[in-house]
């Protein structure tokens, strides 16, 4: 028997299916399996270039969000099917509040997930009423069907996505025990081809290679020293503070900070905050950031009045933080890829490997915590939700040393200390 007509007789045979759905309905009175007219959804249906016919791309709706950010797709957005006529269609403030579940990029990234779920489908010919809302067989089928390609948490973030997917459109999810050891399995499967090595942390050491090798009275250079030593000390995530388009008038001061964010110095040493209106964990909400003073050549605080100053920063209070001047007298954002790049060239010159910008975030959670730094301390200034900071340690073997080696002595020179006094 082949796959196809295999699945066929799974779907036709498992609770849950369409054949099952009617099966059991004919026993309790009439019923149709037409769907409601499109003109009943809150979006227009979408001609989806990757389904197979017209009449099947008919059956789907745009699920892009309202609140998404500009970004530049390379596929249109991910249609979705129209809910059966006994699925109870959402209130509109309903409806409003799950679009915020998602942040932007966790959509983008779950719109081709569920692409994948349709191919698979489409493969498999699996009926589309069986496809909304999925049996657990037909889930797990979709998941064994990556074992042993990918990586197992990418399979378990694929059917994460097929789950949002549900609940966005008020259709039970059948996920359960069997679904779940799949993914165990999926897991124990991961090929060594998808297994990447831990980012290293970014050091001081090399933001002080930063500092010797960029042009600090240059506009850019100026503007990625100060945004490369605020994201170490302030434990920053590049996309809260860098922008991912260079074009000015695309700036949004709702998910990036501008000058009137940045709040006066409330130490006398000249310590300040930095309001970041967008973050992962808090959204739009927003979280505070603490930039405080260093000794050295990589203190954050006269980085940023360098970049102040040169960039004309401070002239205008909407002015955004990570932006520069070009020699014309335009202003342009300091991108996340531009930045990247600048710091690499450096870096480069040192025989250093290539780096990503999370390890800005992971070095500075690092230095505090080898400079013994309490954790909890250092979680409440990465703006942690919990301890999943710890996943981010590095140089566990520094770490374990400076806490823990000769700790008989440090407490007997602690207690004749005590004892002196």
């Amino acid at each position: 028997m082949d796959i196809p007509a295999y699945v066929q007789h799974i779907m036709s045979t498992h609770p849950g299916s369409s054949r099952m759905r009617s099966f059991s309905l004919s026993n309790t009175g009439p019923h149709t399996n037409q769907h409601p007219p499109a003109s009943l959804t809150h979006n227009p249906p979408l001609v989806n270039p990757t389904t197979r016919s017209d009449t099947h791309s008919r059956r789907h709706r745009d699920l892009t969000l309202p609140y998404q950010r500009q970004r530049r797709h390379s596929q249109p957005p991910l249609p979705s099917p129209i809910p059966p006529p006994n699925t109870q269609p959402l209130p509109a403030t309903v409806r409003h509040a799950i679009t915020l579940a998602w942040a932007p990029a966790t959509r983008t990234r779950y719109d081709v997930s569920i692409r994948e779920y349709l191919a698979f489908c489409d493969s498999e010919k699996v009926p589309e009423d069986d496809r909304l809302p999925a049996s657990e067989m037909l889930l797990a089928l979709f998941a064994a069907s990556l074992v042993g390609r990918i990586a197992g948490a990418t399979i378990s973030a694929k059917v994460s996505a097929v789950k949002a997917w549900h609940i966005q459109h008020n259709q039970p999810w059948r996920g359960n025990v069997l679904l779940q050891h799949v993914l165990k399995g999926a897991a124990n499967a991961t090929p060594e081809t998808s297994k990447q090595d831990r980012r290293q942390p970014i050091t001081v050491d090399m933001l002080k290679e930063l500092c010797n090798g960029l042009d600090l009275a240059e506009h850019l250079d100026a503007a990625v020293y100060a945004v490369a030593t605020m994201a170490f000390y302030g434990q920053l995530r590049l996309g809260e503070i860098c922008s991912d388009r260079e074009v000015y008038n695309t700036f949004n001061c709702k998910t990036l900070p501008n000058f009137s964010h940045l709040k006066p110095p409330h130490t006398p040493a000249g310590s300040r905050m930095m309001h970041a209106p967008w973050t992962k964990v808090k959204r739009a909400a927003g979280e505070d950031v603490a930039i405080c003073r260093q000794r050295d050549t990589t203190d954050p605080i006269a980085a940023l009045d360098r970049h102040l100053q040169i960039n004309a920063i401070s002239d205008d209070p909407n002015t955004a933080i990570a932006s520069y001047l070009m020699t014309d007298g335009t202003r342009k954002l300091l991108t996340i890829s531009k930045f990247m790049k600048r710091c690499n060239e450096i870096w480069r010159t040192h025989n250093r490997p290539r780096y990503t910008g999370h390890c800005f975030r992971i070095g500075g959670t690092t230095h505090y915590l080898l400079q013994g730094i309490n954790p909890d301390v250092v979680r409440l200034m990465g703006r942690w939700s919990s301890d999943a900071f710890i996943r981010y340690w590095r140089q566990l073997d520094v770490v374990a040393t400076v806490h823990t080696e000769n700790l008989h002595i440090t407490r007997r020179t602690a207690s004749r200390r005590s004892s002196a006094s």
